[in-house]
């Protein structure tokens, strides 16, 4: 009996171990919140960090955000862990990007059937990638990224009402800065013949709509290429002048180095899933536009 009960306590204390291990592992993938007493802040947790950004941009001191997809990992293939389950079930509010990206929601929301969940996706026009399937990379437009904050803001209110005026001023002078970048980014791409630029995986088909741009991926059909494209592609590139191709840190990038040495192109990363979503946007125009000759 004595050693059973031993065997439990060992047990017992092994879980709290991993948890404890797991909470600090989260704890920094975390978006850093403001200094201040964190129980009179909303608990917000959201999917990646763009969105992240969003909610402490429009939240300000009146937040607390945790990112449930660490910076390097793949939304496509991410599991939650034990601890973020724990976080989640403290959460006031959950920020979903929806269009099919957290294709593990209904794991998070078994965890707080009582927090508000705001699909950041409403009222976007979504579309489609390969084999029919909707193209979740909303947010790498400026135009599709107004919407979520603004869906954000409401999420907030709903959750805080008595700071509404503070959420509301925060969204508007966020909004004015993304019209802002929105227009100097309408000015770099309008005066580009060419609109060709080359990734390994297409994140970027909402910027490219924007900008009357032409995303051209090395992934076929979000596969790794066969001989045939790969072809393809290259003399698309020879033939367009195209010495650049975009990878994420999120990928692999083998592939696409073996096709760089073909084309005799360099590697460059720009990273769908950066924190810094207006500094981050406006990085990776600037080398998008300067790969088009």
């Amino acid at each position: 009996m004595i050693r059973n009960l031993k065997m439990v306590n060992i047990f017992i204390l092994l879980i709290a171990v991993t948890i404890f291990s797991g909470c600090v592992s989260q704890e920094e993938s975390s978006i850093a919140a403001p200094s201040g007493n964190a129980s009179q802040r909303v608990n917000v947790v959201t999917s990646i960090a763009p969105l992240g950004d969003f909610v402490k941009t429009v939240g300000g001191e009146k937040v607390l955000v945790t990112v449930v997809v660490p910076p390097g990992a793949e939304p496509h293939t991410f599991e939650p862990t034990p601890s973020l389950m724990m976080d989640l079930a403290k959460a006031d509010l959950y920020v979903m990007n929806g269009a099919g990206l957290e294709f593990w929601m209904n794991k998070l929301l078994e965890a707080n059937k009582d927090m508000v969940v705001v699909d950041s996706s409403q009222g976007i026009v979504l579309l489609q990638e390969n084999e029919g399937e909707i193209d979740p990379h909303i947010w790498l437009s400026l135009h599709n990224s107004a919407l979520q904050v603004d869906s954000i803001c409401r999420g907030l209110v709903e959750v805080d009402p008595q700071n509404k005026d503070y959420y509301t001023k925060n969204r508007d002078g966020y909004l004015q800065k993304l019209e802002a970048l929105d227009v100097e980014l309408n000015r770099t791409f309008a005066g580009k013949k060419n609109k060709i630029f080359i990734v390994h995986h297409p994140a970027w088909t909402y910027f490219a709509r924007d900008y009357g741009l032409i995303q051209v991926p090395l992934m076929e059909n979000e596969k790794e290429p066969g001989p045939k494209y790969l072809g393809e592609v290259i003399e698309l590139a020879k033939k367009n002048n195209i010495t650049t191709i975009f990878v994420e840190p999120e990928f692999n990038p083998k592939t696409a180095e073996v096709i760089a040495r073909e084309m005799n192109a360099r590697i460059v990363t720009i990273d769908p899933l950066a924190g810094n979503y207006l500094d981050n946007m406006r990085n990776a125009s600037r080398e998008i536009a300067q790969s088009q000759t």
